[in-house]
């Protein structure tokens, strides 16, 4: 084995920690996996990963970062105003009349005493269930020469939403329309059957399906001709995201898109490392994703004080998805004990708003199906924490290594507080040996 081939085996293993997560990362409903590490710069290395990964939860936070029950991470789901601006009612549907009448009903709600903080209100449901996540990842890279090298990566995922129960939140002192109103306990009573007439389950769901699809270019340079630290790794990637994901169902409340709805998208990213006393590693990360524009039928709001997940009308519509960015650091201690490396890492995801243009603006308000809080996007904030331990050797082409990880959510809005643990089996081939 040659000189050159001797100084960069160890860096290869250091550097290869964690060389997974692409593009279909950052989702609400999940505690962000960590982003990249920058890539090695050596001709014709090939890096395989596979990982597999889980999570539960039954909370979430809202737009004021506070607490809630998953599904009320957009607010409580009003069933008061449920059947405003709804085009085509029938009311000589009992159904259609039933939720007609309730919407005329006044409008209440109780209020804590500091900041007029909402409490209970009439004719709102707050809705408990347990969301449940198993995922496993599929990562390909290759180097070429020059620093150049391509990345694939597919996730498939398991989603899975039970035990749903919908709370009835409306006040219950004697002042009407409390809990206790008619029209509003006719409701309850027909509610299933309400759902249906508008096509609408909610029952629980459990999908089994691939995620988003991406490919990328990437060009990678590691500086080592320094004095004071060991080197400076830098990469940088294009891609594309293939939307071959399933789309949410729109027929079922608890439905959620295994990857961005349909959406195609389109990433750069650059990652930094900086080595130092051959076990130390500082990096940092960015990337951006933003997606092409889709036109499909969809849930949409058509009353102002609606709020929450269940929306009666379905209309086609133009979809704009916002943008999301990602941040983040961290720090690593290489073969700290043989071949065992340590690493803790943060990031801060930001999504966008997405926007929606409805095609049959006589039947919908654009300014009214923009109002949807679930529209608004989300922010996350993940830690990261990672063993590995590796088995190269330097005489050898392979290199075996396996890894348990933990990314545990630490702030945000919008999102379920889904933690998610895991395991990882990865392999490097050097093929230059």
């Amino acid at each position: 084995m040659n000189q050159y081939t001797r100084h960069l085996l160890p860096i290869l293993i250091c550097a290869s920690t964690l060389q997974l997560l692409g593009f279909d990362n950052a989702h609400f409903y999940r505690a962000t996996n960590f982003f990249l590490e920058p890539r090695l710069e050596r001709d014709y290395l090939t890096t395989v990963d596979v990982f597999v990964q889980g999570g539960s939860t039954t909370d979430g936070r809202n737009k004021e970062h506070e607490t809630v029950r998953a599904f009320d991470i957009w607010g409580h789901h009003d069933m008061h105003e449920l059947a405003v601006g709804v085009p085509c009612k029938d009311l000589s549907n009992p159904l259609d009349l039933i939720i007609q009448q309730l919407s005329l009903q006044p409008s209440r709600c109780v209020t804590s005493k500091d900041a007029c903080k909402k409490q209970s209100q009439f004719a709102h449901y707050s809705i408990f269930a347990d969301f449940n996540l198993m995922e496993a990842y599929l990562s390909f890279a290759q180097n070429f020469k020059k620093g150049f090298f391509m990345l694939f990566y597919l996730p498939i995922r398991r989603m899975k939403v039970d035990n749903i129960s919908f709370c009835d939140i409306s006040p219950k002192d004697a002042t009407c329309p409390n809990i206790n109103t008619p029209i509003w306990q006719t409701f309850k009573n027909n509610f299933c059957d309400i759902l249906d007439r508008y096509c609408l389950s909610a029952d629980p769901v459990t999908d089994i399906n691939l995620g988003d699809a991406s490919i990328a270019l990437g060009w990678t340079h590691s500086f080592q001709k320094t004095e004071v630290i060991d080197f400076i790794d830098t990469t940088f990637k294009f891609g594309v995201l293939i939307p071959s994901g399933q789309q949410k169902n729109e027929d079922q409340i608890f439905s959620l898109p295994s990857g961005y709805n349909g959406h195609t998208g389109f990433q750069m990213s650059a990652d930094v490392a900086f080595g130092a006393f051959d076990w130390l590693t500082l990096g940092s990360h960015f990337d951006a994703l933003v997606f092409a524009d889709k036109t499909k039928d969809i849930r949409l709001k058509t009353g102002k004080a609606q709020s929450g997940i269940i929306k009666l009308a379905k209309g086609c519509a133009k979809i704009e998805r916002g943008s999301q960015w990602m941040a983040g650091a961290y720090i690593s201690f290489d073969h700290v004990v043989r071949g065992l490396s340590l690493l803790c890492g943060y990031s801060f995801v930001n999504k966008g708003r997405d926007s929606v243009c409805p095609l049959d603006t006589e039947k919908f308000s654009v300014g009214i199906a923009n109002s949807d809080e679930s529209l608004f996007g989300y922010k996350m904030h993940t830690l990261n924490f990672q063993f590995e331990y590796d088995f190269a050797h330097e005489d050898r082409v392979f290199g075996p290594r396996i890894s348990a990880y933990y990314n545990m959510i630490v702030g945000g809005k919008r999102i379920f507080t889904t933690d998610v643990g895991g395991a990882n089996i990865g392999l490097e081939l050097a093929w230059d040996l």
